[in-house]
C-alpha cells in the first residue's frame, strides 16, 4: 500500500463534495452557520412545494431557490443515468415518461402567482399610504400658517401626529422626502405655538399691570 495513502486522514473529504452534501444534521448546520439540506427525492421536493403553496406569501425565497436547484439536479441525474443505461445496452435512447417536471413547474407557478399578487397589493397599499401622508403634510402646512386658537390648533396637530404614526409602509423612494417635509411643518407649527404663547404671556402681563 502507498505510504501516502496510509497516512491520509480518515476525515478527508473529496473535493467534489459541496457544502450542501457535507451538512448532515440540523445541529451541524447551525454550528457551521449553513442551511441544513436533507437528502431528497423529486417527489419530496414537490411535496414540500405544495406545503409552501398553502402559505405562498410567507414562503422563504431562499428555500424556494434551493428546492428548484435540488429538483433539477435530481432530474438531470436521472436523465443521465437513463441515457447511460440505454447506450450501454446498445439501444436507441428514448427519454422515459415522467410528469414530475410538469407537476414541479405547476407548483412553482402557483407560488409565484400568489407572491406576485401579494407584492402588487403591497405596492398599491404603499401608494395609498403615500397619498394619506401627503394629505397630512398639507394639513400641517395649513396649521403652521394658521392664527386660529392655539389650543384648538394644538389638538388638531396631535390628531394628525397620531394619524401619521398609524400609517405604515410607503414607497421606499419617498420615505426621506416625506419625513423631511413632515419635520419642516411640524417645527414651523411648534414655532407658531411658541410665538402665540409669548404673545399671550405678554397680554396677561399688560392686563395685570
Amino acid at each position: 500500500m502507498d505510504s501516502n495513502e496510509t497516512n491520509r486522514p480518515l476525515t478527508e473529504v473529496p473535493m467534489d463534495k459541496t457544502p450542501e452534501t457535507l451538512v448532515s444534521s440540523p445541529a451541524q448546520a447551525e454550528e457551521n452557520n449553513t442551511m441544513y439540506v436533507p437528502k431528497q427525492t423529486k417527489e419530496e421536493v414537490i411535496k414540500r412545494l405544495k406545503e409552501l403553496n398553502e402559505d405562498a406569501c410567507n414562503a422563504d425565497k431562499q428555500e424556494l431557490d434551493l428546492l428548484k436547484q435540488t429538483f433539477y439536479k435530481l432530474h438531470k441525474a436521472e436523465q443521465e443515468t437513463a441515457r447511460k443505461t440505454f447506450i450501454e445496452a446498445g439501444g436507441a435512447f428514448v427519454m422515459p415518461s415522467d410528469d414530475s417536471e410538469s407537476r414541479f413547474k405547476e407548483a412553482m407557478s402557483s407560488i409565484k402567482e400568489k407572491r406576485s399578487a401579494m407584492l402588487a397589493e403591497q405596492e398599491k397599499e404603499k401608494e395609498e399610504n403615500l397619498q394619506k401622508k401627503l394629505a397630512i403634510i398639507e394639513k400641517l402646512k395649513e396649521l403652521s400658517e394658521s392664527h386660529d386658537d392655539a389650543n384648538k390648533a394644538y389638538n388638531e396637530f396631535k390628531k394628525l401626529q397620531q394619524e401619521w404614526n398609524e400609517i405604515k409602509q410607503v414607497p421606499a423612494a419617498k420615505i426621506n422626502e416625506l419625513w423631511k417635509n413632515y419635520q419642516l411643518y411640524a417645527e414651523k407649527f411648534y414655532d407658531l405655538i411658541k410665538l402665540n404663547n409669548e404673545f399671550r404671556e405678554y397680554d396677561f402681563k399688560k392686563n395685570l399691570e
